[in-house]
């Protein structure tokens, strides 16, 4: 019951504070809390999972008095202040993967000369993905595209950075199970593309990681590892702010940023310290909203053939470049 009331409390909190959160009442009806009434109840409910004060006839701890005593409400209040980043990345970090990963990877033999592996962002998948998937998959015969379904775990935004490493992770392992078994392993030479949308760029950067650390020597040798994240999200459940400019590109041969800055969603808006970054704002069209953009932008290149896929030696930027369009 405390850590219930702690976590209820912390939600509240962390959604706009007191005056403008949503608190359910014992009837299970929704209403705000808009005045002195609503917040002495909000704080009575914090003294009661901080102090744990109750008697048979008030086992909240409300006592008689209209109001709680201000320097417990200030202490009770502070607390879940203080606590509340806790919590919520206690709870970013719980919970099982949904994902099912071995048939997420279905029809990758290990045996291709190009693998293409695509992570979607928060909102699954869309007419935007599709029409990436569909631009990548021209390429014919010699390659593979594959869109990786983790809509079960995405949608959790607090959850969805934690547990798409994860997946990537995990991911990861199966390829190079493939790679190392297969029988060209060691003599042809591969293309291995990883592209991550917005929270996607936590599992793409996760699987590069893993190859390039799990491979065998010599397969990692013949390896090419690519990285592009189309406006990725950076930061890593509450606590990691930085978290994406100190690792993602880490473990690439060459990673690319596709960034739009004027969008309103948090942790998308600034270039990465590993990555070749393409600043493409000033391009967007007014009717596409800025986060998608990357992502829009990304694809048209590719279907009117004025980009490549697997970018060659001679147009690779240097990490923490950034390029303004």
């Amino acid at each position: 019951m405390k850590s219930f009331l702690l976590l209820s409390a912390s939600i509240l909190l962390c959604n706009g504070g007191v005056s403008s959160a949503f608190f359910s009442t014992p009837s299970y009806k929704y209403r705000y809390l808009s005045d002195e009434n609503d917040f002495n109840i909000y704080s009575r409910l914090i003294s009661k999972a901080l102090f744990g004060k109750k008697n048979s006839h008030d086992p909240l701890g409300f006592g008689n008095s209209a109001l709680l005593n201000r320097r417990n409400s200030l202490k009770a209040i502070g607390g879940i202040i203080i606590g509340s980043p806790v919590l919520l990345e206690i709870y970013a970090r719980i919970g099982a993967v949904q994902t099912k990963v071995e048939e997420s990877i279905t029809g990758i033999s290990g045996n291709e000369s190009e693998i293409t592996i695509i992570f979607h962002g928060a909102g699954g998948e869309d007419e935007n993905t599709d029409a990436l998937q569909r631009a990548l998959s021209s390429k014919g015969s010699k390659g593979i595209v594959k869109m990786i379904d983790w809509s079960a775990d995405s949608s959790d935004i607090l959850q969805a950075s934690v547990k798409g490493g994860k997946i990537g992770s995990q991911i990861g392992r199966l390829i190079v199970n493939k790679l190392d078994g297969s029988d060209d392993s060691t003599t042809k030479e591969k293309n291995i593309h990883v592209i991550g949308i917005s929270v996607g760029a936590f599992a793409a950067n996760s699987l590069v990681q893993t190859l390039n650390s799990q491979l065998d020597s010599s397969t990692r040798k013949k390896t090419y590892l690519q990285l592009t994240l189309l406006d990725p999200f950076q930061q890593k459940a509450v606590l990691g702010l930085n978290y994406g400019n100190r690792n993602f590109g880490k473990g690439s041969d060459f990673a690319q940023q596709y960034l739009n800055t004027d969008d309103p969603v948090p942790s998308t808006n600034a270039p990465l310290q590993y990555c070749s970054t393409v600043d493409v704002t000033s391009l967007r069209p007014d009717e596409i909203f800025g986060h998608d953009w990357p992502l829009v932008y990304y694809t048209q290149q590719i279907q009117q053939k004025k980009m490549v896929e697997i970018v060659p030696p001679e147009q690779l930027g240097k990490a923490g470049s950034l390029q303004v369009l």
